[in-house]
């Protein structure tokens, strides 16, 4: 070994070693479980995918994998697109509104539905406008959210199922009152009515919106010619303990709809 060897070798011996660090606790676990849901969205069977759609409305909105739900919210099953859309409302990130923007002109009602309730969730004004649209029947023409066509489909489907839950959090959501009932009961059983129309929920959906805007649509609506509407009126009257709405419960009590009627007369009682 010559002197610049051994010099080497010297330097090589004095030199710290340097230790393997290990691996994050738990990285190797979270990967995995990405993994899975990764799997899981590609699957070929929609209801795997649904599964995958649902469970995503668990994660944090930082960790990469909730970048599936973009990803499920296009999906060419319409199922999976809703399931999507409503997890992505429920992560409440403003970030994400993008995939339910481009969700509303969806040629499916119940997808359009749940694009505008998830944007009116995220505080996005496109939702609240769509919703509006539909209560008020007509588009105003400087707005685009909803064609015709899908707008006029929407107003004559049933209930969807998403729409029922989503009502219902946002009612439950007011403040009680001590004393008086919260009202959930009449409203869950409102909402499951085979005929309660999709105009009639999302006057529900828009309730806990206090803007001038809709306090006029909600006094328009008991008066309005499906009794869906007028029904609402009166709930979110109770709800909201709406004592200047009174006179407009006095002549529901003697509704010819019997739904109204009896929830006109707990509701006056409820403001006297």
């Amino acid at each position: 070994m010559n002197r610049m060897s051994r010099y080497a070798l010297l330097v090589l011996l004095l030199l710290p070693l340097q230790p393997v660090l290990p691996q994050a606790p738990g990285s190797a676990t979270a990967e995995h479980a990405r993994t899975v849901l990764r799997e899981g969205a590609a699957d070929k069977d929609p209801g795997v995918r649904i599964e995958v759609a649902t469970a995503l409305s668990l994660i944090a909105v930082k960790d990469p994998a909730s970048a599936l739900l973009g990803e499920l919210a296009r999906d060419k099953d319409h199922l999976v697109r809703v399931a999507a859309l409503g997890s992505i409302g429920e992560l409440r990130d403003p970030r994400m509104a993008k995939a339910a923007r481009d969700a509303l002109n969806d040629d499916v009602p119940e997808v359009s539905f749940a694009a505008a309730r998830t944007l009116f969730k995220l505080k996005q004004p496109e939702g609240r406008q769509a919703l509006i649209e539909i209560v008020e029947k007509e588009s105003k023409a400087k707005s685009g959210f909803f064609r015709a066509k899908i707008r006029d489909t929407w107003r004559r489907m049933k209930t969807p199922k998403s729409a029922l839950f989503f009502a219902v959090q946002q009612g439950a959501g007011f403040v009680p009152v001590p004393g008086f009932g919260e009202g959930v009961s009449a409203m869950s059983s409102m909402l499951s009515d085979p005929d309660f129309s999709a105009r009639a929920t999302s006057l529900v959906m828009l309730s806990t919106d206090r803007t001038p805007e809709v306090r006029r649509i909600v006094e328009e609506s008991f008066m309005d010619e499906e009794w869906s509407m007028r029904a609402a009126a009166i709930q979110i009257a109770a709800l909201r303990s709406a004592r200047t709405w009174k006179p407009h419960l006095v002549p529901l009590v003697d509704d010819t709809n019997r739904k109204v009627r009896y929830r006109a007369a707990a509701c006056y009682l409820r403001l006297n």
